[in-house]
């Protein structure tokens, strides 16, 4: 065996593997299985049935890159799809009032400020409690479990039936299941959005003084 490669010159396994590139195509798939069959010992040439096996291991190989490359393209054009329509759809927002989370509220002292919430399902019970600065219950408020969505009207009345001074106030949904578990709440508030900017990330709204994604609203509020 080891004479009748030194006469042909044939290269060895290991030469033929290493000069492969790491990945593996079906180009170089090729190449090799060629290499493979042009040294082969005459003394014991490849079996048909391993021929077989090779060029369908070939065959799968080449199948797969296809598909490989096809599922890539597609990827980027749903992607590239996504992201125009998300643009379109930011600009399209600019003028327009919007909800996002908030964990704030003002009081101007004079007109009743309107707080949205939003629960998830399952809650048996939910209540709205508007804080000072210094965490203490200024007012609460029992919310319709039932509803995912609604808003409640403060004018500035403390739990005490005093008027608060101006300022911002903490304010926190809480809402619970049947069985006392924690169930997920926020406070809303509305903005309007004034301006949306593009980036390598995509468009950036800004609203209410601040910078917010897509992500960020968790609703649109409906022309009157």
């Amino acid at each position: 065996m080891s004479e009748i490669s030194s006469l042909t010159g044939s290269p060895s396994t290991e030469q033929i593997v290493g000069q492969a590139n790491q990945n593996l195509g079906k180009e170089d798939f090729l190449r090799l299985l060629t290499v493979q069959l042009r040294y082969q010992d005459p003394l014991n040439p490849m079996e048909n049935t391993e021929f077989i096996a090779q060029m369908a291991q070939f065959s799968s190989l080449e199948q797969l890159q296809n598909m490989n490359q096809n599922l890539e393209q597609n990827l980027g054009s749903e992607q590239q799809l996504q992201t125009a329509f998300q643009n379109n759809l930011a600009t399209s927002l600019v003028g327009r009032t919007v909800e996002i989370p908030t964990v704030e509220v003002d009081w101007d002292g004079e007109n009743a400020t309107q707080i949205g919430y939003r629960l998830d399902e399952g809650a048996s019970s939910a209540k709205l409690q508007i804080l000072d600065a210094g965490g203490r219950l200024v007012r609460e408020f029992d919310l319709n479990s039932g509803a995912s969505r609604g808003e409640i009207s403060w004018d500035g009345v403390s739990r005490f039936d005093s008027d608060v001074p101006e300022g911002a106030y903490r304010v926190l949904v809480l809402a619970q299941d049947y069985a006392g578990g924690r169930v997920y709440a926020e406070a809303l508030k509305q903005v309007e959005v004034e301006a949306v900017r593009y980036d390598a990330k995509g468009a950036t709204i800004w609203a209410g003084g601040q910078e917010l994604s897509m992500d960020d609203l968790s609703g649109v509020v409906a022309d009157n």
